[in-house]
């Protein structure tokens, strides 16, 4: 099929599962056709596809959590409930169990595709696999300790507390009586006012609020069935690994799910780091970051890592290299057909 009809297809599968909102889905299809990274962003249905027709061998290698809708601008910080700030992956919508390689792959093609990124995909692939290989999991990184210093320096500064709350009041007003019981409550805050709100790319059309106080917000949206529930390329999605990871990685306080909604914070210190038009060593800098965040994921459960770990070792030298090469190609192609 088409990129057209695959979406059709989709998002058809989609709206017989949650209820979507169509004027959210017009959006997403006028910002897939805005540039190839955010295409990618956008279709993790036809990504999945893609990495079975074009690298079927990525998917047989043994099993740990994956985040799988990995991609470059998948990264950002949070405060956890120490209060500490922290930065590493935050959307972990698609966690499943799979091999990591395919993280890899897709965080790769993600930074190839970014414009004006400043160094080439063979150092990209080989900065990644260097971090990923000898990198130890933990918790996300710690934005005081002296090891995040590149992070730190490259951190836009955050927009006005009332400015950016002024912000999220835009949308048109939302009635929260229709959210369940439990996830009204735990998103309540006080004097507040309830908005629509579109954001992110892959997720839009999802139903999405915001409750907005006077220095507090708490967004709130359906979490919807696992992408890898309709390719079926032998991902396995687990609800049990959104709390596993969480923890593990000392998450957003508060991020959680409730009776199919995804509770979490908003503020404006909740910030992203881009690659584009970076110099080469601070590209390399974050993408070693990038990849050491992702191994975090990777390794909540140990056991799981070391074997994964092996099969990456064991596959051809380049192996990185050359699925990258082929999945930015691909997906450069399906974009321009897309926005044609």
């Amino acid at each position: 099929m088409t990129v057209q009809a695959e979406t059709a297809a989709y998002e058809k599968w989609l709206a017989d599962r949650i209820p979507v909102v169509p004027e959210d889905l017009e959006l997403k299809h006028r910002e897939l056709a805005g540039d190839p990274l955010r295409f990618l962003r956008g279709t993790y249905y036809l990504w999945l596809q893609r990495v079975a027709v074009l690298t079927p061998e990525l998917l047989a290698g043994p099993q740990a959590p994956v985040v799988g809708d990995l991609h470059v601008e998948n990264f950002g910080t949070w405060r956890d409930h120490r209060g500490v700030r922290r930065w590493g992956v935050n959307d972990l919508d698609e966690l499943a169990w799979g091999p990591p390689a395919i993280d890899l792959l897709r965080l790769a093609v993600s930074a190839v595709l970014t414009p004006e990124v400043t160094i080439s995909p063979k150092r990209i692939c080989r900065v990644l696999l260097d971090a990923w290989t000898t990198a130890k999991p933990g918790r996300a990184v710690d934005l005081a300790d002296p090891g995040a210093k590149h992070l730190r320096a490259l951190l836009p500064k955050p927009a006005g507390a009332a400015k950016y709350y002024d912000k999220l009041r835009v949308g048109a007003a939302a009635d929260p009586s229709i959210l369940p019981a439990a996830v009204r409550k735990a998103a309540t805050v006080p004097h507040a006012s309830w908005h629509r709100r579109q954001a992110g790319t892959g997720s839009l059309g999802h139903p999405r609020m915001v409750a907005v106080g006077d220095d507090i917000a708490r967004e709130v949206k359906v979490v919807g069935p696992a992408t890898a529930d309709y390719v079926d390329v032998g991902l396995l999605p687990d609800d049990l690994l959104y709390g596993r990871i969480l923890g593990t990685l000392r998450g957003p306080d508060p991020m959680r799910r409730i009776a199919g909604w995804q509770l979490r914070a908003l503020s404006p210190e909740v910030e992203r780091i881009t690659i584009e038009s970076l110099r080469p060593r601070a590209v390399e800098l974050v993408l070693t970051s990038m990849a050491r965040a992702a191994l975090d994921v990777h390794g909540a459960l140990p056991h799981h890592l070391r074997d994964a770990r092996r099969h990456v070792e064991a596959l051809p030298s380049d192996w990185l290299l050359d699925a990258t090469r082929r999945l930015a190609k691909d997906t450069t192609a399906q974009y321009k057909q897309y926005a044609a």
